[in-house]
């Protein structure tokens, strides 16, 4: 049996009364003896709304189909007495969106189906974008441009849309190998001439109701293809907001059109050369702050320790730093960086026994900090900084450490 947002989904206010609840993990649920309230299913989110009783407004947040029937989920954990009238009201914006994508889907699909013989395997009503997961390993550009014509074609022609119910065995074989056994009364949504198809949703009277549609993006899905697409009043936000993006991106590179885009793809790849110049020249400028620190540095044991704070450094100095000062064997660098909380960086050059990452599970106590590495290279950050105690347990540490004998 339908229930009435089937019947009629353009229903968006109705008068019927309370026939019993549900709870569920502290959530309270209604049972009403008319529904229009769209339950979840099929790929397409359930309506939401509110019921009024007693001049009190309850929000309904959610609505599924379960065994004791239809469940219309409130906010919070009062609800309308069993047996109580209740007026209700489906949101109208949200329904029309649903509606918009969930048609808009029925055409796209029939569109790679008669086109190009791929089935859709999946359908997802989201809130930014809605999916269709293909039966196709790759999508090119061009298909998906003579698809979106097509569709568009088919909503502008304003094609009449026919819900119909069948008995199973008045349906062609064709069809019915697309549907779930057991379904003896089946619902048909029809584009006459372009598509058929068994759906519970809801669907508008006419495809021009669908809006504009736009085919967004495609990506692989376990060797499947899907495909994000919106349609209606999405694809009119959509458009306003890339000629807004369009608009602030032209004013940025002082042109407009394809002059624009190539004017950015010129500064990107100067942007780039600039990078890499960068990452070179900061380079050689690590290696001259690094010998410069050589006279700083002490001699624990045999080590040539650098430990220094720098307070206008980051992580990336930090780490570049340390990588020239280490470049020459038997150094060890504990470097700080920042005002607070710290960068910190522990590293050794070739020659040096002691495992930095040991060091540093001293470390993190004594600064109240945390981090992870490796035996050769440590990062982290540091709540405090007590540079004298941790000079001293540094040096202490080294110390004790090429004292103890080497493993045989």
């Amino acid at each position: 049996m339908q229930g009435i947002y089937q019947v009629d989904p353009y229903l968006l206010q109705y008068r019927s009364k309370v026939v019993g609840h549900v709870s569920d993990n502290g959530k309270v649920g209604v049972l009403i003896e008319d529904n229009i309230f769209y339950p979840e299913g099929g790929g397409q989110p359930s309506d939401r709304g509110t019921l009024v009783c007693a001049r009190r407004s309850y929000e309904v947040v959610h609505v599924e189909q379960r065994p004791e029937g239809i469940v219309h989920w409130l906010a919070g954990t009062d609800a309308p007495s069993a047996g109580a009238g209740v007026f209700m009201r489906v949101d109208a914006e949200r329904r029309r969106d649903h509606m918009q994508q969930h048609h808009g889907q029925h055409i796209i699909s029939a569109v790679f189906e008669q086109k190009y013989g791929w089935e859709t395997i999946g359908f997802h009503l989201g809130e930014e974008t809605s999916t269709i997961d293909l039966h196709v390993k790759d999508l090119s550009g061009q298909v998906l441009q003579e698809v979106e014509t097509e569709v568009n074609r088919i909503v502008m022609e304003n094609l009449p849309v026919k819900v119909e119910t069948y008995q199973r065995a008045a349906l062609s074989p064709e069809l019915l190998k697309r549907l779930p056994p057991g379904e003896e009364e089946v619902r048909l949504v029809i584009i006459p001439g372009i598509d058929e198809n068994a759906c519970c949703g809801t669907h508008p009277r006419y495809t021009g109701e669908v809006g504009p549609v736009k085919l967004l993006k495609t990506e692989k899905i376990r060797g499947q293809v899907r495909l994000h697409f919106i349609c209606g009043e999405r694809t009119v936000r959509w458009m306003w907001q890339t000629a807004e993006s369009l608009r602030k991106l032209e004013q940025a590179v002082g042109a407009s059109g394809s002059e624009a885009i190539s004017r950015l793809e010129k500064r990107e790849a100067a942007l780039k050369k600039l990078q890499k110049e960068r990452k070179e020249l900061l380079n050689f400028k690590y290696q001259y702050l690094a010998e410069e620190q050589w006279q700083r540095a002490l001699d624990v044991g045999g080590v040539l320790v650098l430990m220094k704070h720098f307070p206008e450094a980051d992580m990336e100095m930090l780490r570049g730093l340390a990588a020239a000062w280490c470049a020459k064997p038997g150094r060890l660098a504990v470097l700080t960086g920042g005002n607070g909380p710290f960068d910190v960086v522990l590293a050794r050059g070739e020659g040096v026994e002691i495992p930095v990452n040991r060091l540093a599970a001293d470390l993190w106590p004594l600064c109240k900090g945390k981090g992870g590495g490796s035996p050769d290279f440590v990062q982290g950050k540091a709540q405090a900084l007590p540079l004298k105690e941790i000079q001293k347990m540094i040096t202490e540490f080294i110390g004790n450490s090429s004292q103890e004998p080497s493993p045989t």
